[in-house]
């Protein structure tokens, strides 16, 4: 479904923009201004509208700011106790603190704008820092007015002069650019372009690729789960287990919290494949998501010797019709993709797409309500 696909789409997150480095002019005692900051931006087109830089509220700079500054320290203690998703940082009201640091405008010599500490940006998406301009950002555009900040267009809809101005909202759809000197005339597409080719023909940055997307963690501290293949020796470090499949003990307590696996007497202790001296086995164990990423190449040949018979998955996958929820979408199924795609690459299978067609059946429910007494 249309639907799904553009969850991933958006999950995996790809943009092209670029990366950008500012030079610091001014800074407070004891921050050094040799390094430049570093920006990620996917509108390269919109630097001649640039009024500010805002950096997350946990960059390196930021926090020496905070060293010093009692007020920089507060903001960032309470960006601490707030909510990080993008969707609670896009409900919030846009907050932020000015740094006392300004740096010089890449393509404007004589132009420097300020550097802020702003609650909306992230530290894990890009660089941790953003040029903000808010004629063409509805988050920068919130956070100008705030602040009184200049908004500046540099790009207006067909039709509009150079007076074209926002009011509440920032102008995101397409256009000319203007007042942006080499820019000027361009399409926003022509303009995105020819701004990463000056900017690397500067040296002031390249253009780049950038994911959403972050590792997972696989590993969960419980017995119920596969387990991990490691052993860890105080002289080799991680060593792949040499005998497979590792089997989980049968002779296990559940008495006291925590992983079980940790308190067995004898199955973590083993010797180093390696160098033949004492070892302990992972005791973390893989969650479940990751059993059921590959289960399907499984059925084709469930009394196999190997864990995927290659003819038995080549003959009968990709699954035809595949039936589950949407509420899988970013998660089991993208899984499954990812791991098929795995297998095929390292030739344990031959379908990169594991499911050659998807229904979602939607969710059954049903009212719901509460007695006097308090029971459902």
């Amino acid at each position: 479904p249309e639907k799904v696909r553009l969850m991933q789409e958006n999950w995996i997150g790809k943009s092209q923009g670029a990366n950008l480095r500012w030079s610091i002019v001014e800074a407070p005692a004891g921050v050094s201004a040799s390094d430049p900051i570093e920006v990620y931006t996917t509108r390269p087109d919109t630097l001649f509208g640039a009024s500010f830089l805002a950096l997350a509220p946990d960059h390196p700079l930021t926090k020496a700011i905070a060293a010093q500054r009692p007020d920089v320290q507060a903001f960032v203690d309470a960006c601490a106790s707030l909510g990080t998703s993008e969707a609670e940082i896009e409900k919030a009201e846009k907050l932020g603190v000015d740094l006392g640091i300004r740096v010089r405008h890449p393509f404007d010599p004589d132009r420097t704008v300020p550097v802020w500490s702003a609650n909306f940006v992230l530290s894990t998406y890009g660089s941790g820092a953003i040029f903000g301009c808010p004629a063409h950002d509805q988050r920068d555009l919130d956070f100008a007015r705030k602040y009184d900040l200049p908004v500046t267009p540099v790009v207006r809809p067909d039709g509009a002069g150079d007076d074209f101005a926002v009011g509440t909202e920032a102008y995101t759809g397409p256009g000319a650019l203007f007042a942006s000197d080499f820019l000027s005339g361009l399409a926003v597409t022509e303009a995105k372009a020819e701004a990463i080719r000056r900017i690397e023909a500067a040296g002031q940055g390249e253009g780049t690729t950038l994911y959403r997307l972050r590792d997972w963690g696989v590993s969960r501290q419980r017995y119920w789960g596969c387990p991990i293949p490691i052993v860890h020796c105080p002289s080799c470090g991680a060593v792949p287990a040499a005998e497979l499949p590792v089997e989980l003990p049968k002779d296990v307590t559940f008495d006291k919290p925590g992983n079980p696996l940790d308190r067995h007497p004898t199955w973590k202790h083993v010797k180093c494949p390696s160098c033949d001296e004492d070892a302990e086995r992972e005791t973390d164990t893989l969650d479940t998501f990751v059993d059921s990423s590959w289960y399907f190449a499984r059925f084709t040949d469930p009394k196999a010797a190997e864990p995927i018979n290659a003819e038995a998955a080549k003959r009968w996958l990709p699954v035809d019709q595949y039936i589950g929820g949407v509420e899988h979408a970013v998660l089991h199924l993208l899984y499954a993709r990812f791991v098929s795609r795995a297998l095929s690459d390292a030739g344990l299978m031959d379908a990169p797409e594991p499911f050659a067609g998807l229904f979602t059946q939607g969710m059954v429910v049903h009212e719901t309500y509460r007695r006097a007494d308090g029971a459902w």
